[in-house]
């Protein structure tokens, strides 16, 4: 038993992948740091220009998905060791809302009107109002 758990010690490719372990933790730690001044960044450009920093979306998702390869690598998920052992991560971003104009969304949408009052008393709970159509329904 003893003389296992020495091979097993000695075994050079389990101290390999540790150091490579230590290195990876060390760009998590560094990949973090630069995702929370992402995250500043595009706060603040959203905040005054009510459209998010492109360039950075882009950094910010490349970002993450290395952050996620670095996980997998650090978790023995996969063999693979990400970047600088491999090609940086070049993902494209998906729809955004912060990449469109959003000036207009400071007002209310008005899209559920408020119910017109009749005269007629309410019969109880299981009367339902006549409610016109959606495409008759005139535009207030």
């Amino acid at each position: 038993m003893e003389e296992e758990l020495r091979e097993r010690l000695s075994r050079g490719d389990i101290w390999g992948r540790a150091l490579y372990m230590v290195f990876f933790a060390i760009a998590y730690s560094v990949a973090g740091t630069v995702v929370t001044l992402l995250v500043i960044f595009q706060f603040l450009a959203i905040l005054f220009t009510r459209k998010a920093n492109e360039p950075l979306l882009k950094l910010g998702n490349n970002i993450s998905a290395y952050i996620r390869q670095v996980l997998r690598f650090q978790t023995f998920n996969t063999e693979t060791k990400p970047f600088p052992f491999s090609s940086w991560p070049e993902e494209e971003v998906q729809d955004n809302r912060w990449l469109e104009d959003n000036s207009s969304t400071d007002t209310v949408s008005n899209d559920a009107t408020e119910p017109e009052l009749d005269d007629e008393p309410d019969d109880g709970p299981g009367d339902e109002p006549d409610a016109e159509p959606d495409s008759e329904r005139p535009v207030q």
